[in-house]
């Protein structure tokens, strides 16, 4: 069975690409796609976590002393590119997830891309599952007291959340990922 493949996209202020294309050369997971806008964009398997990609940057940074930001694409992530490049344009030097980018954007105010992260993300998730978490997190992360609320039998209320996570990449439980949801449909 083949692997599916997760983009990442990396972002230079002066576009010399040249010495980073040689670093992740070295690592197999990562094939480098191609040059577009000033954005490198690469793909790697779907297993190459944040946390290599984290490490694989702070070595690039120790050894060419440049920095650059990238954002590590969740799989599933349907969002204009050009959208996405002109957001990294003005993001401090890093990884971002998904989790971390969609705080950044909604920090920025940057309405449009906001605008299609919602959309996005009730398109993939659903109305319902956006409600019952968005439900869950007004609630203090309390299922009892989100049920009871929502009017929802505990054990469907699990499975929304659980649907979310496993659609979305994100952990809702997770207080990030909670302030992340909650400044993009609340604020």
């Amino acid at each position: 069975m083949r692997m599916k493949k997760r983009k990442l996209y990396l972002y230079q202020r002066n576009s010399d690409y040249e010495g980073i294309i040689t670093f992740l050369q070295v690592d197999n997971q990562v094939t480098v796609e191609k040059i577009y806008s000033d954005c490198l964009i690469v793909k790697v398997d779907e297993d190459y976590t944040k946390k290599d990609f984290s490490q694989l940057r702070e070595f690039i940074v120790g050894e060419l002393l440049i920095d650059f930001v990238g954002f590590y694409e969740p799989l599933t992530f349907d969002i204009d590119i050009d959208e996405i490049i002109k957001s990294l344009k003005n993001l401090n030097p890093g990884i971002y997830d998904n989790v971390g980018y969609i705080t950044e954007i909604c920090l920025e105010k940057n309405i449009n891309l906001k605008q299609l992260l919602k959309t996005y993300y009730y398109n993939i998730a659903g109305i319902d599952n956006v409600n019952t978490v968005l439900g869950f997190i007004e609630n203090n992360f309390n299922a009892s007291l989100t049920s009871k609320r929502l009017y929802l039998h505990r054990n469907t209320l699990n499975y929304r959340l659980d649907n979310f996570q496993d659609k979305c990449e994100m952990n809702i439980r997770d207080f990030r990922t909670a302030l992340a949801l909650f400044l993009l449909f609340k604020r």
